[in-house]
């Protein structure tokens, strides 16, 4: 049934309406989870949150042990009153010679910390020092003698007070023995820490343990409390329970384990909570009866409300799901049905969002762009062809004309022995034939001996125009495009050399260097501002707009160079300035040699 049901979906899942697909889709999303999720939670939900329930509870009597562990902290913080107080320490000492100076000192200074302690904490019941190396003032009674301090501590506590560790100890108190005080004793030592002189002992009263049991009891009023030493055994309790001694006996077993858990007694669960008081060396047992903190969640109703809760939640949260889903897919096809042949530019404006459906609008509107892009390049390419072919038309007015015309102006400045003229009228059709040449690549040769020819019209033109050629023969024969060296000693002229007084020079330098060649043109001209330098870069490596640098005048510009040299001989190939304002600028075309045809290189050989 199940594998038909299967191969049925798969077989017609593209063919199903979209009614249908919510509706099996809310069946298998919704409702199927909902079912599994509720049995789930009936026989799982109780046991975690009786998990989280003893983590919380274990924190709470923590807190309270650790408000206690903080203050016996503060009594033992009344050692160092009495361990630094000059004159209780020269009585223990007995460096007092004289009783009036040893009763004098006793009012005045020893007197006052023993006041001091009790109103330092009004828990402390009494404060007492047993002086080992002498008996003086022993009518005191806060100076019993050191004898005494055997009847209260074993020789094993006894070895356990260190300079710098004090004990606690614990002893029953009260009417048959039903209270439990503390006392804590601490070694007194001369200046030096070399010679005891004697033990501070400090009783506490019953109302410290009694603050404990009533701050624990407050959170859970029908709580069971023991209290136990480190070993175990039971030193106070305040049960409310009907305990048997073998039940109280299986609690104490129990006292080791510092994590809450569960034991069960007698068919019922009982929550068991263990916090230490370290200092004092004793544990506190807190024993909650199950059914007593959480009889709420055993009601059915409460299950059945948080079941439905859970149902209608789920079924929103579908609900939104699957209409964000299907109401942009309806969108998204009306918007196609507008699209025709004629119109590309209307993008999709409905939502989108960030998930699979919102990539393809995202991407469909990508597309629209694109095509449209595309479409006004392609008119704007034909528009751009137009204009070069009507351009041609017109540069293209009987080039044999011009030519015949300017060898005639050449021969007659021959014949009348004006050999400037002559010479410039050559160089003026050898500079157009040149630039109407339809070929696109040419030996550096030919790009250098057109610039030079380009030179000796303006060596006329300009008063002290000097020319320096230093190349390397073997390099005459590479391949290069056409014009990309006369713009550059036009460049100089127009903006270095133009307006400079006195002599000026152009040099131009062809060599090879780390399989690269370099075409440099160097000038003495005006040089360039650092500002203006770092614009001119930028335009012709592509971090600025090149639009206002493409060409000067009716030339060819430094952008149109640099990108010829870049897209012929490939990647890190192009042109670049240095300039210094009054120096003169240096125009340097770069050209890999890897981009050099075989045919190339065997001419080279």
């Amino acid at each position: 049934m199940m594998s038909r049901l299967t191969r049925l979906l798969s077989e017609n899942r593209f063919n199903l309406r979209i009614s249908t697909k919510m509706v099996l889709g809310y069946i298998v999303i919704v409702f199927l989870p909902f079912v599994l999720f509720g049995i789930f939670t009936y026989y799982q939900l109780y046991d975690k949150l009786i998990t989280q329930y003893q983590l919380a509870n274990q924190q709470s009597i923590e807190q309270i042990t650790s408000n206690v562990d903080t203050s016996l902290l503060k009594v033992e913080s009344v050692y160092s009153v009495f361990q630094n107080n000059p004159a209780l320490i020269s009585f223990l000492n007995d460096d007092y010679i004289e009783d009036r100076d040893l009763i004098y000192a006793f009012n005045k200074d020893i007197s006052p910390a023993f006041s001091f302690a009790y109103l330092g904490d009004p828990m402390i019941s009494e404060v007492m020092v047993y002086p080992r190396l002498q008996d003086r003032l022993a009518t005191v009674t806060v100076f019993p003698p050191y004898e005494e301090i055997y009847e209260r501590l074993s020789g094993e506590q006894l070895a356990r007070l260190t300079p710098t560790r004090g004990l606690w100890v614990h002893q029953p108190s009260g009417p048959g023995g039903n209270e439990l005080t503390l006392s804590y004793y601490h070694k007194l030592y001369n200046d030096r820490y070399t010679t005891e002189l004697g033990i501070l002992r400090v009783d506490l009263g019953p109302e410290l343990l009694h603050e404990l049991m009533q701050g624990l009891r407050n959170v859970h009023p029908d709580n069971d409390l023991l209290l136990t030493g480190t070993d175990g055994s039971l030193l106070l309790s305040r049960l409310q329970s009907d305990f048997t001694s073998n039940q109280v006996e299986q609690l104490l077993g129990h006292a080791d384990r510092k994590e809450a858990h569960l034991i069960k007694m007698d068919g019922q669960s009982w929550m068991v909570n263990i916090a230490e008081l370290e200092r004092a060396g004793l544990r506190v047992v807190e024993v909650n009866r199950m059914g007593t903190l959480f009889h709420t969640l055993q009601s059915k109703e409460l299950m059945a409300g948080a079941g439905l809760a859970l149902l209608l939640l789920f079924s929103v949260l579908y609900y939104l799901v699957v209409s964000s889903l299907t109401n942009r897919v309806i969108l998204l096809s009306r918007h196609m049905r507008r699209i025709g042949d004629d119109t590309v530019s209307g993008q999709y404006t409905g939502p989108t969002g960030t998930d699979e459906v919102g990539f393809l609008i995202r991407n469909y509107n990508a597309m629209l762009q694109r095509i449209d892009e595309l479409v006004s390049r392609v008119q704007k390419v034909e528009r751009l062809k137009k204009e070069a072919d009507f351009k041609m038309l017109q540069a293209q007015i009987h080039p044999h004309f011009l030519y015949n015309t300017l060898e005639t102006m050449r021969m007659l400045a021959r014949k009348e022995k004006a050999h400037t003229v002559s010479e410039m009228a050559f160089s003026l059709g050898s500079l157009l034939r040149y630039s109407l040449s339809r070929k696109d690549e040419v030996t550096l040769a030919e790009e250098l001996e057109n610039a030079e020819r380009y030179l000796a019209i303006h060596q006329i033109r300009l008063d002290g125009l000097e020319m320096t050629w230093e190349v390397e023969a073997s390099l005459l024969v590479l391949k290069c495009p056409r014009l990309i060296v006369q713009p550059l000693v036009e460049n100089s002229i127009l903006h270095g050399l133009s307006k400079k007084k006195g002599a000026k020079q152009i040099v131009i330098r062809v060599y090879e260097q780390e399989q690269y060649v370099y075409v440099e043109v160097w000038d003495n001209g005006a040089g360039i501002t650092a500002e203006r330098l770092v614009e001119v870069n930028e335009t012709l490596w592509g971090t600025r707009a090149p639009e206002a640098y493409r060409s000067t005048g009716s030339g060819i510009g430094l952008a149109n160079v640099h990108e010829r040299v870049a897209a012929f001989y490939g990647a890190g190939s192009g042109l670049t300035i240095k300039s210094s304002p009054g120096e003169g600028t240096c125009c340097t075309l770069k050209m890999a040699a890897e981009a050099i045809s075989d045919v190339e290189i065997d001419a080279r050989r």
